[in-house]
């Protein structure tokens, strides 16, 4: 806790030096008041004789944060309590000050950054209970001050407006906002300032055909404000100009095990259809299935071409997604079953020299058993994206992941809370991995929620290389 004391001395202290204090005379007395008070665990009482040096020295604000500490540490602690009082009265008092000095000088924004503090450090002690003398004519000054600073304020940011300087047009108003949230129309032209910019970017991203960025600043105009000109219009029609759907056909089955592909297919198309991305969107199953039979399109090589144009216009789709099951592969081990050599604790009643009954505690060698089993679990899938309109493969992935699950676990005919293992020289040894062992599952995960797991990381996969891949297609 040694330092302790210098930690808190450099976060509560704000010092001012005044001629009577050099810097050498500050760092002196804070070593003697560290000596004086102890270098151990800071309690009130210890906060209190700080706070009592300092404000016999005359640094009344580092006095009522030593004092604030104290009262914090000690509610009833009365010394505590009558020093923040003294201290904290200069402290407000000192804020006031600098409000007066400040609005003098019509320093407006000065003034109110200043009453603020005093305000809020008012506020503050009172939590304590300690109740500071704060006068009214101060409170009716400053209200006059604000008034004329939002004044100040709003010229400025009509001023910025007019000249286009959204961005400090935008602090002025924001600022008059959190003085008087209804000021005049300041809410209204700080929601000019921020919108028009972002929707004039939108504007120049939609002549471009940069259809996700006039989205993203679009989105963010009508975040803000919903009416502003015709930002949730242009908005509707971005996405629509903008989208990319994909047609999910049936997945192929490469592997030995039955379903598969069902199975990744179904994950992948909830995975899809939870994408974050407005512009990506999944074609009807039924209807681009229907269509393709109807087309004889052979999916393991879509052709450019008329065709897939057409193909491609009817079911409303830019491109199809494929994949293939390469392999699905499950390994389990028979379980292995192995005697264990150990020792169970027992009780034997005896005479002590004193005549009285004791139990010695005795130990005789005993065989439990140890399981062991093993179950791995490995997966491989192809995915394709193929442009329906260029017969392009726009995106190819080989996805591999793997699981392996393991149960060891010991079991005992005996009573297994007096079970000890045999160590490697023979001898008792440890109960604390046998331990583990005895509370151990027998049971492996199933084989289906395996695979359901691996799945689920595989599609997630595929979303995310879809939305990266619709990063470049939907500029």
């Amino acid at each position: 806790m040694k330092f302790a004391y210098f930690d808190a001395l450099a976060i509560n202290l704000r010092i001012d030096f005044t001629p009577m204090f050099s810097t050498r005379f500050l760092f002196l007395l804070i070593a003697v008041v560290a000596m004086s008070t102890g270098m151990g665990c800071s309690t009130s009482k210890a906060y209190t004789k700080r706070g009592l040096k300092m404000e016999e020295v005359g640094m009344m604000s580092q006095a009522a944060s030593f004092y604030y500490t104290a009262v914090q540490k000690k509610a009833t602690n009365t010394d505590a309590l009558a020093g923040l009082q003294r201290a904290g009265q200069w402290v407000l008092n000192d804020h006031l000050r600098q409000f007066d000095e400040a609005r003098m000088a019509k320093d407006r924004a000065q003034a109110v950054v200043a009453f603020e503090a005093a305000d809020a450090y008012n506020n503050r002690v009172a939590k304590l209970g300690i109740r500071l003398l704060f006068m009214e004519s101060a409170r009716q000054a400053y209200e006059q001050v604000k008034d004329a600073h939002m004044d100040e304020l709003y010229q400025a940011g009509l001023t910025a407006l007019e000249v286009e300087d959204f961005e400090n047009a935008l602090v002025q108003f924001t600022e008059i906002i959190r003085l008087q949230a209804d000021y005049e129309d300041a809410k209204h032209l700080a929601d000019i300032a921020f919108c028009e910019p972002h929707y004039r970017e939108a504007t120049a991203a939609i002549e471009r055909m940069h259809w996700r960025t006039a989205f993203n600043e679009l989105n963010t105009v009508t975040v803000r404000d919903m009416g502003y000109k015709d930002a949730a219009a242009l908005k509707t029609d971005v996405l629509e100009n903008g989208r990319f759907a994909v047609a999910l056909v049936e997945f192929e089955n490469g592997s030995n095990r039955a379903g598969m592909d069902t199975k990744v297919r179904s994950f992948v198309q909830q995975s899809v259809a939870e994408s974050n991305d407005p512009f990506l969107v999944l074609v009807d199953r039924e209807n681009h299935e229907l269509i393709l039979q109807e087309q004889q399109l052979a999916l393991s090589g879509v052709v450019d071409g008329n065709t897939s144009v057409e193909v491609g216009s009817m079911v409303g789709a830019k491109a199809i997604l494929k994949g293939t099951i390469v392999s699905c592969d499950v390994r389990t081990s028979s379980l292995q079953k192995f005697d264990r050599q150990g020792f169970e604790s027992y009780k034997v009643e005896k005479v002590n020299e004193e005549g009285k009954k004791v139990y010695e505690t005795r130990y005789r060698k005993v065989i439990y058993q140890e399981y062991k089993r093993t179950r791995a679990v490995d997966l491989t899938i192809q995915i394709q994206l193929i442009s329906l309109e260029t017969g392009k493969t726009e995106m190819s992935e080989m996805l591999t992941r793997s699981s392996r699950d393991e149960i060891e676990y010991a079991r005992y005919s005996g009573n297994e809370r007096k079970l000890y293992p045999t160590n490697s020289n023979g001898n008792r040894g440890s109960r604390i991995g046998l331990s583990r062992k005895l509370s151990g599952r027998s049971e492996m995960q199933s084989e289906s929620s395996m695979l359901d797991a691996l799945v689920l990381e595989c599609s997630n996969r595929i979303r995310n290389l879809l939305e990266t891949e619709l990063k470049r297609l939907v500029p």
